[in-house]
């Protein structure tokens, strides 16, 4: 990603907070509590030695080289910051169209913007005032360096204050907004109006409201939205749509939004899954929902080779004779492994024999390793470095028992079974690259699910859309949120039961 020159000044600091001063981004998913082991960089200059503790989470040539972590390390004086990477990312955005205009937003002439904040991606897509998508871009949402999930953004909150956290999806925005403009070859002004959506903490901290309510029992949000602003983002009136409870955002809402599903026969389930999986059943016109803690995993941030879907990612895995054969996005050299990928991945081991339904990688198999220290078992991936760890597969191994629990559980508590679903939508980034019978194979969606399944893309960002060019689909949306009913997972028993069971392959 490049070299960076920082002064520590004389007495040792440590190294993530500097860079979090310089807003120098980098993805800190444990929030600095030293467990991931995510934060590596080089450091030239001096710093203390490297720990036990730190030690456990590098190898050995890591160390050999001079990799650090970032929220283990500390620095005095001046020093050479490397990033790892070839790089920015250039996150691929998917799913989002053109949109017919019905009283828009912004006045003819002008333009706007349908905003998804996610909790891994941030996505922009610029309108003009005749429906026609101009440009688009997406990027790794800055607040990362705080923590992967909302959990441990909540908790940095508690302990440090929301401002931080706040400024940083803000100038983001604001600097994503400013590149639009100039690719559009537009005046920044000529931006006039927004739609952001994203889960209920993600608009709290965005909206510079307290989240700490969201982070224990009762799960009470200071707002659930509704409502416009012209002092969020600079010159653009905003507009942040409603949503349902402290854990079923205005993301879901879009989603069914984008779905249609509403206002059909039949019976249909929307999923967006993301780091919080949120979904939604429509029955008939009835609407229940739900929402449960995927993590991070089908976005790559929560595997240790792991990336966004985009250029130089490992998206599709399979078995071949004597092997695995890989493609990466845009057929580059690869640089990690994206959600898609990891879906693939785990399939292709399952069908090899490699990987047994308990979850456990095989030895015997070929690829297969153990990691330097001995105490790990990889899978390698062909004619690269990059490695599937077990605790990777546990990681997958969570998310998706999450994602299939939470809809076995709005089946069940409507009384009907994924047999007879009609139409199973997929929303998020994830999975426009996933091939879904890796998805049946692995269990992340019931056999026979596949050939009625249908993938939106971004629905977030393309529900936002459709309200940033009509207003009267804030109205359809109002309509949705009043009628949907929403299922708390906390403590329901149905959802633990099938969470279990779904731990298995």
């Amino acid at each position: 990603m490049g070299d960076f020159s920082l002064d520590a000044g004389c007495e040792f600091q440590p190294l993530h907070e500097l860079m979090r001063k310089a807003e120098i981004d980098i993805g800190i998913p444990c929030a600095g509590n030293h467990t991931c082991g995510k934060c590596r960089v080089l450091v030239q200059g001096q710093t203390d030695e490297v720990g036990v503790a730190e030690a456990c989470l590098l190898t050995k040539e890591d160390i050999r080289n001079g990799v650090r972590l970032a929220c283990f390390c500390k620095v005095r004086g001046a020093i050479t910051l490397t990033l790892p990477g070839k790089g920015p990312e250039r996150i691929l955005t998917n799913g989002v169209k053109a949109v017919a205009p019905g009283h828009p937003m912004m006045e003819p002439g002008f333009y706007g913007a349908a905003i998804d904040i996610g909790t891994t991606t941030v996505a922009c897509y610029l309108f003009d005032s005749t429906g026609n998508l101009v440009d688009s871009i997406s990027e790794m949402n800055r607040q990362r360096r705080f923590g992967a999930d909302v959990i441990s953004r909540i908790q940095y909150c508690i302990q440090n204050g929301r401002a931080d956290v706040h400024e940083a999806i803000v100038r983001q925005l604001e600097k994503m907004l400013d590149r639009l403009a100039g690719k559009a070859g537009i005046p920044r002004g000529d931006i006039r109006a927004a739609v952001v959506t994203g889960n209920t903490i993600m608009l709290h901290l965005f909206a510079n409201l307290d989240p700490e309510g969201m982070g224990s029992l009762p799960f009470t949000p200071e707002s659930l939205f509704d409502w416009e602003s012209e002092k969020l983002l600079r010159g653009v009136r905003t507009y942040l749509p409603p949503c349902v409870s402290a854990y079923v955002g205005a993301d879901l809402l879009c989603c069914v939004l984008t779905s249609e599903s509403y206002h059909r026969d039949g019976l249909s389930c929307v999923v967006d899954i993301g780091t919080n999986g949120e979904m939604a059943l429509c029955n008939r016109g009835v609407l229940s929902c739900c929402s449960t803690a995927a993590g991070p995993a089908f976005e790559g941030a929560g595997i240790s080779c792991g990336m966004m879907a985009a250029e130089g990612a490992i998206s599709h895995v399979q078995p071949v004779e004597n092997g695995y054969r890989w493609q990466t996005i845009g057929n580059t050299e690869p640089r990690g492994v994206c959600g898609s990928g990891v879906v693939d991945t785990v399939n292709a081991l399952l069908r090899t024999g490699a990987l047994l339904p308990s979850g456990r990688l095989c030895e015997a198999q070929p690829y297969v390793e153990r990691l330097e220290n001995k105490s790990t078992l990889a899978f390698r991936y062909p004619g690269t470095d990059l490695s599937f760890t077990q605790e990777d597969v546990r990681q997958l191994q969570l998310a998706k028992a999450a994602i299939y629990g939470g809809m076995q559980t709005l089946l069940a508590d409507g009384k009907v079974r994924f047999e007879d679903l009609d139409v199973l939508y997929l929303c998020g980034g994830f999975g426009s690259y996933l091939d879904l019978h890796s998805a049946e194979g692995i269990g992340l969606i019931p056999k026979g699910t596949a050939d009625k399944t249908v993938v939106l893309g971004n629905g977030a960002a393309a529900g936002a859309a459709r309200i940033l060019m009509s207003r009267a689909q804030r109205d359809t949306l109002r309509q949705l949120r009043d009628n949907c009913r929403y299922i708390e997972l906390s403590a329901d028993e149905t959802f633990m039961e099938y969470y279990v069971e779904a731990m298995s392959f």
